[in-house]
């Protein structure tokens, strides 16, 4: 096995930069997943940059580059955005930029962080958020050059609405392609072959996505040069198993491939400009050597006499020491100090004060958030017994990884959910449709109080806000968040840009996983313009009796360190599902 960096030609382009691949350098022989020899150079900037507008936020992605350790963002509202410009520091695609002003334009620029320091500013992009944003650029974009066509393929952008949505692929055969001067052609969906090409002349192609609401950005840009024989097609059915500081790749052969080569990296986006190579690999496939609870982003293509082919499908794994086995943990019995206990004013929550008095009986939290895994087991024996969801879920951040939390679940199909648990496990369901207890909550959206709830039943159910605090806490008094007063990257995931694997990060004092940072937790509360002044010396409150949303705790991968602290909450209608929503389970049965 070979490894190497690959070398790239950097090419401006609109919106950003093309890297195209013009050569490799090994880094000596070894065993798969030896080390890589360090850069002595600061690393290049990412080669691709979107910026993609949305309601008083915009959200930026950008390529992977190798052996980057992190990225910076620059930005300001004016053209020329420089070192000097506001700046976010150990940021990671897939990156949202929120409270910005809708109508005003805002300008980036990315650079990557390395051992060596931070290399050059990336090209500048810009957006202006707006209360009608369109849809985002797509992503994963992938050119697959074949006899005088190309098949295209792409996937709907982060935070992608479901409204109905027209692609239309840009193509032409110099640089760099724009809106007003490529040729375009309208594309019903991915994939998508664009016909009539010339063999051996390379074109560029991008997607963007269009609705009601007008024409997203420009997504990464891709080349491809048709050929009369060309490479194999790429490897389909890739799959990624994660092990101890280990990745098993196992893939489909491919029609008239002799070899084939891995590309992975730490960013979404991986691909031959911007990942790691592993040249001459067979399925299945070990990676070693590499850094447990670190997410991975691997593609592979395939190699035959016509060269080699587009990368396959991206996957995803993060290496485990061992495998995270869902389970309930004992929370005793207690009092504390419910509410935003800063002593500077200016960084108070207003939204959680005043602090007061809590006293809760013993019961019983999840030591994980929910996964996808586990949620996609009950789900499938919930809905052949009756129960309705209005999502089926997604693979955490990028319906890519492993162990990752279930996200865009609504608060309904959260609580239908842990009554489906509690059913098929044996245990009495906590929710009803009404305060006589005698119907099952399986379906609908119901607007349930907490008179239809049985709140000493066995089974399964939200966490009250008072116990999701409670157990954030983890038995420290007075702390700002589950670990202590200090903000610690290694102790949550708020800046990676995605979603990591269920209890990649330390436990709190009580053995809860993730209880600040990776996906917002919905609570059973409401909100309450009277919070704490009804809740004093109470025992076990269970939240207001009226109010039109939810309460959500813990942050998220794209809030930053905004909303981690232990107090720190949003509320948001119960309908509403995102791909940084989840939740874990708790029960009054300790």
């Amino acid at each position: 096995m070979v490894f190497a960096h690959g070398l790239t030609a950097w090419l401006l382009a609109a919106g950003g930069l093309l890297c195209l691949p013009v050569g490799l350098t090994g880094c000596g022989g070894g065993t798969a997943g030896s080390a890589q020899t360090p850069l002595t150079e600061s690393p290049q900037p990412p080669v691709s940059l979107t910026a993609d507008a949305g309601r008083e936020r915009v959200t930026l992605n950008w390529s992977n580059v190798p052996m980057a350790t992190s990225f910076t963002i620059y930005y300001g509202t004016a053209p020329g955005v420089s070192r000097s410009s506001t700046k976010i520091a150990d940021a990671h695609s897939i990156y949202v930029l929120r409270n910005l002003l809708n109508g005003t334009r805002y300008y980036f620029a990315v650079a990557a962080v390395g051992a060596a320091g931070e290399g050059a500013l990336s090209a500048e992009v810009s957006a202006s958020p707006s209360a009608t944003p369109p849809q985002p650029a797509p992503v994963s974009i992938r050119a697959e050059a074949e006899n005088q066509q190309v098949r295209l393929s792409w996937e709907p952008g982060f935070l992608a609405t479901s409204d109905p949505t027209n692609y239309t692929v840009y193509y032409g055969t110099t640089l760099p392609l724009s809106k007003t001067t490529a040729l375009k052609a309208a594309a019903s969906a991915s994939p998508w072959a664009q016909s009539g090409l010339t063999n051996g002349t390379t074109y560029y192609f991008a997607v963007t996505a269009s609705t009601l609401n007008g024409e997203s950005a420009l997504s990464f840009q891709v080349a491809a040069t048709p050929v009369a024989s060309p490479p194999p097609a790429a490897p389909t059915g890739v799959s990624a198993t994660e092990g101890n500081g280990a990745v098993t790749l196992r893939w489909n052969a491919a029609a008239g491939a002799s070899t084939y080569n891995l590309y992975y990296g730490t960013e979404f986006g991986v691909g031959k400009a911007s990942g790691i190579k592993v040249a001459d690999v067979s399925s299945a496939f070990t990676l070693n050597a590499l850094a447990n609870n670190t997410a991975y982003f691997l593609a592979v293509t395939a190699v035959g006499p016509g060269g080699e082919s587009v990368e396959s499908a991206q996957v995803a794994a993060t290496p485990r020491a061992s495998t995270p086995v869902p389970a309930m943990v004992s929370i005793p019995a207690g009092s504390f100090q419910m509410g935003d206990n800063v002593a500077d004013p200016s960084a108070s929550a207003p939204y959680a004060m005043p602090v007061h008095s809590v006293s809760l009986s013993a019961f019983s939290m999840a030591r994980y958030e929910t996964s996808y895994a586990q949620w996609r087991a009950v789900l499938d024996w919930a809905m052949l017994n009756g129960y309705v969801f209005d999502s089926l879920g997604r693979n955490g951040a990028l319906q890519l990884g492993t162990h990752m939390p279930v996200t865009q679940i609504s608060w309904y199909d959260a609580v239908k959910w842990l009554n489906a648990r509690s059913e098929m496990e044996g245990r009495s369901p906590v929710y009803f449709t009404d305060a006589s207890h005698s119907t099952v909550y399986r379906s609908g959206n119901l607007d349930l109080n907490n008179a239809a709830v049985a709140w000493q039943a066995n089974g399964y159910r939200l966490p009250t806000e008072a116990e999701w605090e409670y157990a954030a806490r983890g038995g420290l008094i007075g702390q700002l968040y589950p670990w202590g007063n200090d903000l610690d990257a290694s102790r949550a995931n708020y800046d990676r840009g995605t979603s990591t694997s269920i209890g990649s990060y330390p436990p709190n004092g009580y053995g809860l996983y993730d209880m600040a940072g990776n996906v917002w937790e919905w609570t059973w509360d409401r909100d309450s313009p009277n919070y704490g002044l009804d809740a004093t010396g109470v025992t076990n409150p269970q939240g207001p009796a009226t109010g039109l949303l939810r309460v959500r705790r813990g942050g998220s991968y794209v809030y930053g360190e905004r909303y981690l602290r232990n107090f720190d909450k949003m509320f948001r209608s119960a309908n509403y599902a995102g791909p940084y929503f989840g939740f874990r389970a708790a029960s009054s049965q300790p």
